[in-house]
Order: C-alpha cells, then structure tokens, then sequence
C-alpha cells in the first residue's frame, strides 16, 4: 500500500461486506414460513452451516477494522497522515442506526446458541472471541465518536483492550490486510488477531 499521500480509511474491506441483519432477517423468514415444527427443524439444520459463515464474516470485518485502525494508529505515531476518504468526517450521524449492525450480530449469537440447542438439540461451536471482538469494536466506535473527528490517524482512539503491535508485527499484519482485501476472505483476518487483542 501506498501511504505518500495519507491513508485511507478503508483499505478495502468494504466491497466484501454483506448487510448482516437483513441477511439473517431473510432466512429466518424463509424458516418461519414452515408449519411443521419438523420441517423447521430440518431447514434450520441446512441454513445453520451459511448463517455460522455469515456471522463469522461480520465479526471478521469488524475485526479487520480493529486492525486496520491500530495498524494507522500505531505504525504512524511518530509521524501522523492524513486519512483519505472518510465519509463520517465531519458530519452528524444517527448514533442508534450507526451501532444497529453490531448489536444485531452482538444478540444474534446468543439467539443462535438458544436456536441450536432447539432445533439441533446441541451446543453451538460459537468462538467464544467473536462477542468480545464485537463489543471492543462498539467501544472503538463510541470512543471515536463514529469517526466524525478521524481526520488524521494521531486523532484515532483505541480501546485499552487493543495491545501495543510489536515493530516487527506490523509487517505481518499489514500483509494480512493486504492478502484479505484481494481475496475477499475476511476469515482470515484472524489470523492477526494476537497481535491486538
């Protein structure tokens, strides 16, 4: 990546991203619209595999945002850019409409490990550090006022849950960046994790 000119606000993750609510909306309609408790049953044990997918990918993107903002926080700190392209600068937002995506997926797995044991009649496998990287991302959001004032990356405010990245990691992690905004693999944005959290 190229940072002469600044950094932008989103290295790219956004044109993988997926509307998480009205996804899962959309197939829970599709399940409701069965009578028979058994037919449900059966549904929910084929969409189960594509709604786990689902929600993995939207904790993956909010913990690509995590990353990306220690990666520009931190690897700039000495000597802060610009940030190019950030829609929110600025402008007045609807804080409720801004954190609705993220408390949907936040209450969507505990409704996913109560609708497991119903219609399965066993325990989900739900990484138990997918609800905590949706509430430290909540805590970003909040703590940066949606990103209104995200000017340069000196402006950025990490959570105190975001570790310090090692000199020698930011390399691996910003290859990481780099890797999942070409294949779209959000997942494996993961695989950086330790590094902040």
């Amino acid at each position: 990546m190229d940072f002469s000119k600044g950094v932008l606000f989103d290295p790219g993750y956004s044109k993988y991203t997926l509307a998480f609510s009205q996804n899962i909306d959309a197939a829970y309609n599709v399940l409701f619209s069965m009578k028979a408790l058994h037919q449900r049953k059966f549904k929910f044990q084929m969409v189960y595999p594509q709604l786990l997918k689902l929600l993995e990918h939207t904790v993956s993107f909010y913990l690509g945002c995590l990353l990306w903002a220690a990666y520009i926080k931190q690897n700039f700190e000495n000597e802060p850019k610009e940030i190019l392209d950030n829609d929110y600068l600025g402008k007045t937002v609807n804080e409720e409409q801004l954190l609705f995506e993220v408390n949907y997926a936040i209450s969507y797995i505990e409704k996913l490990k109560k609708d497991c044991k119903y219609y399965l009649g066993k325990t989900c496998n739900i990484p138990e550090d997918w609800t905590y990287v949706l509430n430290v991302y909540k805590e970003f959001l909040t703590a940066n006022n949606y990103l209104t004032q995200a000017k340069m990356t000196s402006d950025i405010l990490l959570p105190k849950q975001i570790k310090k990245i090692e000199s020698p990691d930011f390399e691996k992690v910003l290859s990481i960046i780099e890797e999942v905004t070409k294949t779209g693999e959000l997942k494996d944005l993961f695989k950086a994790k330790k590094y902040i959290l």
